[in-house]
């Protein structure tokens, strides 16, 4: 994969904006999202890792303080399912918007949709149930009961990737990168320490919302040019496709007119005419 996205060789649009994608853009992806599937599936089979895993989970239960307490709280909240449509809806309208960015806004909301969205599909599929405690307690009630992967873990993750992906300056990309892992790690470590999600969980919610994203790519590459063509977007170091010429049925066509042909010095306008009829017969 190459960066910065907005500088790549033209998509078939016309338009030079393309996101990074994989060379096998849909094998990839897929193949991760089902070996990790699988995992997810062999797991619930396997009484004797979630007994580990919850003994893990009790033992975080029994060290816990005010200043833990409400990191894991505010990360439950502020990561929940409207809280992260909120979160990629700013952003979008951050780019698009105030930083005059409107491709880079739509391959975003495109690419950290799919991310998120691809950790919601396993965790149907698998159907893991939330642990359950020998003693002490969750930290705070969740919703749902399904628990792999991580749909906490795997939204930072799908919008740390997307908004890595549209970053347009080197400088960027490692800032996000940087502040990313920084928040996945706390996220992972809070859904854990509220007894929310099983370790395999949290890790299994990192090749899921990356494989997710890289289809999004894909998605948003085909999508996004055609759309700006559509509603004549412009966005600065981005060009425009020129709409192509179409002949429709029933339009006259301008024909060339035949070049003509000056009479050399001294020659008649008949002797020109013979030169020109011996040149085409040359010619031919």
């Amino acid at each position: 994969m190459t960066y910065p996205a907005q500088h790549t060789s033209p998509s078939p649009g016309g338009s030079p904006w393309r996101l990074p994608q994989l060379r096998h853009r849909v094998a990839v992806p897929l193949v991760t999202v089902l070996l990790t599937a699988t995992l997810g599936r062999l797991v619930v089979l396997s009484p004797q890792i979630t007994h580990g895993e919850t003994a893990l989970l009790e033992g975080l239960s029994q060290h816990r303080n005010v200043l833990l307490d409400a990191v894991a709280t505010a990360v439950q909240y502020a990561l929940s399912n409207g809280a992260v449509v909120l979160i990629i809806a700013a952003v979008i309208g951050w780019l698009a918007v105030l930083r005059r960015r409107p491709l880079d806004a739509t391959g975003f909301g495109i690419t950290a949709l799919a991310g998120w969205g691809a950790v919601g599909l396993v965790k149907v599929f698998v159907e893991r149930p939330r642990p359950t405690f020998l003693s002490g307690e969750a930290l705070a009630p969740v919703t749902g009961s399904m628990s792999f992967p991580s749909s906490h873990t795997g939204a930072v993750v799908a919008i740390v990737l997307a908004l890595g992906l549209v970053a347009s300056r080197r400088s960027s990309r490692r800032r996000i990168a940087l502040l990313g892992t920084l928040a996945v790690v706390i996220v992972g470590a809070a859904r854990m320490y509220s007894g929310a999600h099983y370790p395999l969980d949290v890790l299994a919610a990192v090749p899921v919302a990356w494989a997710g994203v890289m289809a999004g790519c894909a998605l948003a590459n085909k999508v996004v040019p055609a759309l700006a063509f559509g509603f004549s977007w412009r966005q600065a170091g981005v060009s425009q496709p020129a709409p192509a010429t179409v002949r429709r049925a029933g339009s006259t066509t301008a024909t060339a007119p035949a070049p003509s042909y000056r009479p050399a010095r001294g020659s008649t306008p008949l002797d020109g005419a013979a030169q020109h009829d011996e040149r085409t017969d040359r010619a031919a």
